[in-house]
C-alpha cells in the first residue's frame, strides 16, 4: 500500500449489488424503446470496424439485447451518450455487463454528475471512490449520489481516499477530505484510522490533523514526507492601505494602517455559505423508474457566509458609506489586475462592504461576466446580490434574470430570487409587484423651469405629459424660454418618457410571462399592490384576470371594472376572496367564453397591452385531447424550419448519419416534449436539397426519453394547454 513515500491503493474494483438492485436496473430495458429495427442492425454490430458508426438506436438495442460480444467491444471505447434516455440506457448497460460498463458508468458520470451519478453505486473501488469524494461540493443530486456511495462503501472509500487525504495540496486531497469528513459525521471515523493505521506510522496522526483544521496548524505531523506547510494568502500590491481610500471611523477618525491589513486578510477568508441541506435526489422514488434528480444550478443556492469573525470585528465600527468606498475601490483594483481567480474573494467580500453604490456598480458586471466565460464569477455575484437583499440588489437580479435567454446561470438567478422573496414571505410574482419602479409618479413630479412649473401625469397607456398652472394638459412641456432659470427640467421630461417606455415594456413582457406559465398570485394583491401602482395598475387594468383552483384550474374570468372592482362574463359585480389565486387567462382556456370576452373587451374600448383576447389561439377538440399525436400538414418552407432548428426548436440530427434533422423537438412544461416529425428533413449546414418540407406528425413525449420509438402512448391533453397552443400556432404559421 505504498511506494516509496507515496501512499497507494492498489484494491481493484468490484461489483456490490444490494438485494435486488440488479435486477430492477435490467427491467429498465424495457424503457429502451429504439424503434424499428432494421435487418442490417446485427451486422452492423458484428461488423467491429463499424462500432463507432451505429447510430443511438442501435447502441439501446445492442446494450438491451443484441450481441454480448459486440456490446462488450463497444463499451470498450470511448463512448459518450447523448441521448436524452442514458440514465436508462447506463443502468441496463451495468446491470448486463457489470464490470465491463466500469468506463462507461464513470465517463457518463463525470460527464453529467447530478443526473448521471447513480450510475456508479454498485461499483465499488478506488476509481469511483475519486470520482464521487468530487461530488460533495455540488448542490444537486450528485451530493446524494457521493453520500449514499461513501455509506454504502464506507471501508473501500477510507482505502480509496486516505492516499489522497494524506498527500499534497490540490483538488484530489481537498475532495479526499471532504469525503472522510463525511464519513467521519456518519459514524465511520473508527474504519477511517484502522485503515490509516494499516497504511504505516504517521498517517493516522497526519489525518487526525487533515480532518481537523485546527488541529493541522496547532500540531507538528511526524511524517516528514507527508507534511506540507500551511498555505498563507498572498495579499497583492493593490490592497495594501496605501493603495486604499481611508476607512472612516462612525465616531470620527481613521482606521490605522495596520487594522486595515488585518481587515483586508480577514475578508480573503470570505466564502459562500455551507451547502443547503438536504441534499436532492432519490435513486428510487416510489412509483418511479427513473432516479429523481435536480441539477445543482436548480438546486436551493447558498449565500455568502457571514463575515470572518476578526473582520466583523474591524467593521463594526466603521462609517457604512467609508467601508463601502473601500470595497468599491477593492472591486475596481481587482478588476484592473484582470480579475485573477485568487483574489476573487473580493466580489463575496461586497455582500459584507458594499451598500445600494456597490449593488448599482456590481450587477453590470455579473450581466457581462456569463459572455465572458466567467461563470464562477458570476455565481459569486449573483450569491452577494441574494444575500444584501435590498430592493436595490433584488431589483438588479430581478433585471438579470429577466434578459437572460435560459440555461444554468438563468436558473441560479431565479433560485436566488425565489429564495429572496420567500424570505420576504412572497412569491415571487409578488416580489416583483413590489420592487416595480414608480419613475416618482406616485409621490408626484414637478417640472420646475424657475418662473413656471408643470406638473406631469401619465395615460391609460403610460404616455406622458404636463399639466401647467391654468390646468390645461399638454402633449410635452414647452421648450424653456429665455426667462426659465432652469431649462434642464424639459430635458428630464423626455428622459422620463424614455424611461417610462422601457420601464413599461418591461413589465408588460413580464405580464405576458406570468401568463405562458400560469404563474398567480392572491387576490388581495390587485387591489393593495397592482391597482395603485402607477405603472403596473394601468397595464393590469386592460388584462382579463382570471380565478383559479388548487390544480391551476380556471374557474371563472374576471374584468377589472373601471372602479377597480371586478365583473364577470355577465358583466356583474364579482366578489372575489383575498386568498383566491388570481392570475392573467390564456385565451385558449376561455374555450367557449372567447368570443363573448372578446367583444366585450371591445364594446369598452380595452386596448391590451399585449395578445391575450385577441390572441391566435389552437384549442383542441375532446378527440384530439385523448388521441397521442395529431396529422401533419404542409408544405411548409425548409429555410423557416431550418432557422427554428438553430433557436428554439433543436434536432435530432445525431441519430442520423449526415446530422439530417427529421424531427424537431421543443419543451413543455410538466416534463413534456413536443415533437414534429419531418419529411424528407433538414439540415443546418445550408445543404438543404428540397425548398419544401412535409410535417407529418406532432406528438408527445417524457422528456427523459429518446423520442425515437414507433408507438406513441401520451394523450396529448396531459399537456399544458395554454403551452401546446403557443407552438402550434407557431407551426401552423409556417404555411402562411
Amino acid at each position: 500500500m505504498a511506494a516509496g513515500n507515496e501512499l497507494v491503493c492498489d484494491d481493484a474494483t468490484v461489483m456490490a449489488w444490494t438485494d435486488g438492485e440488479r435486477e430492477l436496473w435490467a427491467s429498465r430495458a424495457a424503457a429502451l424503446d429504439h424503434g424499428r429495427e432494421e435487418a442490417d442492425w446485427v451486422t452492423a454490430a458484428t461488423g467491429a470496424d463499424r462500432l463507432s458508426d451505429l447510430s443511438s438506436a442501435q447502441v439501446a438495442w445492442l446494450f438491451a439485447k443484441g450481441p454480448e460480444a459486440s456490446a462488450r467491444a463497444l463499451l470498450a471505447t470511448p463512448l459518450l451518450l447523448r441521448a436524452r434516455q442514458r440514465i436508462d440506457l447506463g443502468r441496463v448497460a451495468v446491470a448486463r455487463f457489470e464490470l465491463d460498463a466500469l468506463k462507461l458508468a464513470l465517463q457518463e458520470a463525470g460527464e453529467s454528475a447530478d443526473r448521471l451519478g447513480v450510475l456508479v453505486l454498485p461499483f465499488r473501488g478506488p476509481e469511483p471512490a475519486a470520482l464521487v469524494a468530487g461530488w460533495l461540493r455540488h448542490l444537486g443530486s450528485a451530493r446524494q449520489w457521493a453520500r449514499l456511495w461513501l455509506d454504502r462503501h464506507p471501508s473501500a472509500a477510507a482505502r480509496a481516499l486516505i492516499p489522497a487525504a494524506a498527500g499534497w495540496p490540490g483538488k484530489p486531497r481537498q475532495n479526499a477530505e471532504d469525503a472522510l469528513r463525511h464519513l467521519a459525521a456518519t459514524g465511520h471515523g473508527p474504519i477511517i484510522f484502522q485503515t490509516a493505521d494499516r497504511y504505516g506510522p504517521g498517517v493516522r496522526a497526519v489525518l487526525e490533523a487533515r480532518l481537523d483544521p485546527a488541529a493541522e496548524q496547532a500540531m507538528s505531523l511526524p511524517l516528514p514526507a507527508l507534511t506540507v506547510p500551511a498555505r498563507t494568502v498572498k495579499t497583492p500590491a493593490w490592497a495594501h492601505p496605501d493603495r486604499l481610500p481611508e476607512i472612516r471611523a462612525a465616531g470620527g477618525g481613521t482606521m490605522p494602517p495596520d487594522e486595515v491589513r488585518r481587515l483586508v486578510e480577514a475578508l480573503t477568508r470570505t466564502r459562500l455559505a455551507d451547502l443547503p441541506e438536504p441534499a436532492p435526489g432519490d435513486p428510487a422514488p416510489a412509483g418511479s423508474g427513473l432516479p429523481l434528480v435536480v441539477e445543482s444550478s436548480a438546486a436551493v443556492q447558498p449565500l455568502v457566509a457571514a463575515p470572518d469573525p476578526e473582520a466583523e470585528k474591524l467593521m463594526a465600527g466603521c462609517d457604512p458609506v467609508s467601508l463601502a468606498e473601500f470595497g468599491r475601490a477593492l472591486l475596481d483594483a481587482w478588476l484592473t489586475d484582470d480579475l485573477p481567480a485568487a483574489q476573487a474573494w473580493v466580489v463575496l467580500a461586497q455582500a459584507h462592504l458594499g451598500d445600494d453604490a456597490t449593488m448599482d456598480r456590481l450587477a453590470p458586471l455579473v450581466r457581462s461576466w456569463p459572455a465572458k466565460s466567467r461563470w464562477l464569477r458570476a455565481i459569486d455575484g449573483l450569491a452577494v446580490l441574494a444575500t444584501v437583499a435590498s430592493d436595490v440588489s433584488l431589483r438588479h437580479l430581478l433585471a438579470i434574470e429577466e434578459n437572460m435567454v435560459g440555461g444554468s446561470m438563468n436558473d441560479r438567478a431565479l433560485v436566488y430570487l425565489t429564495q429572496a422573496a420567500a424570505g420576504r414571505g412572497l412569491t415571487l410574482e409578488q416580489l416583483a409587484d413590489r420592487l416595480a419602479i414608480t419613475h416618482g409618479l406616485d409621490a408626484g413630479i414637478t417640472l420646475d423651469y424657475g418662473p413656471r412649473q408643470f406638473t406631469v401625469g401619465t395615460d391609460d397607456h403610460l404616455d406622458p405629459y404636463a399639466v401647467d398652472a391654468a390646468g390645461r394638459r399638454l402633449a410635452r412641456p414647452p421648450k424653456p424660454g429665455v426667462k426659465d432659470t432652469n431649462p434642464a427640467a424639459y430635458r428630464e421630461f423626455l428622459q422620463l418618457k424614455k424611461d417610462l417606455r422601457a420601464t413599461a415594456a418591461a413589465q408588460i413582457a413580464r405580464f405576458e410571462r406570468e401568463m405562458l406559465a400560469h404563474r398567480l398570485r392572491p387576490g388581495r394583491d390587485l387591489p393593495d399592490v397592482l391597482l395603485p401602482h402607477p405603472i403596473l395598475g394601468p397595464i393590469a387594468r386592460r388584462l382579463l384576470w382570471g380565478e383559479y383552483d388548487t390544480e391551476n384550474r380556471l374557474v371563472q374570468a374576471l374584468r377589472i371594472a373601471e372602479d377597480g372592482s371586478f365583473a364577470d362574463l355577465d358583466d356583474a359585480h364579482a366578489t372575489v376572496d383575498g386568498g383566491t389565486p388570481l392570475g392573467i387567462v390564456h385565451p385558449v382556456e376561455l374555450g367557449d367564453d372567447l368570443a363573448e370576452w372578446a367583444q366585450i373587451f371591445t364594446d369598452y374600448e380595452i386596448l391590451q397591452p399585449f395578445p391575450q383576447i385577441h390572441r391566435p389561439v389552437v384549442t383542441l377538440t375532446a378527440a384530439e385531447r385523448a388521441a397521442t399525436s395529431l396529422p401533419g400538414f404542409g408544405p411548409a418552407p425548409t429555410e423557416r424550419l431550418v432557422r427554428m432548428q438553430g433557436d428554439r426548436w433543436p434536432g435530432n440530427g445525431f441519430h442520423n448519419p449526415g446530422h439530417l434533422h427529421t424531427q424537431l423537438s421543443h419543451p413543455l412544461p410538466g416534463g413534456l416534449t413536443l415533437l414534429v416529425e419531418l419529411d424528407p428533413g433538414v439540415t443546418n449546414g445550408g445543404y438543404n436539397t428540397v425548398d419544401e418540407q412535409q410535417i407529418t406528425e406532432i406528438w408527445i413525449d417524457h422528456t427523459w426519453s429518446d423520442h425515437w420509438q414507433r408507438a406513441r402512448r401520451t394523450p396529448l391533453g396531459v399537456a399544458d394547454q395554454a403551452a401546446l397552443s403557443e407552438l402550434l400556432v407557431e407551426l401552423r404559421g409556417l404555411t402562411s
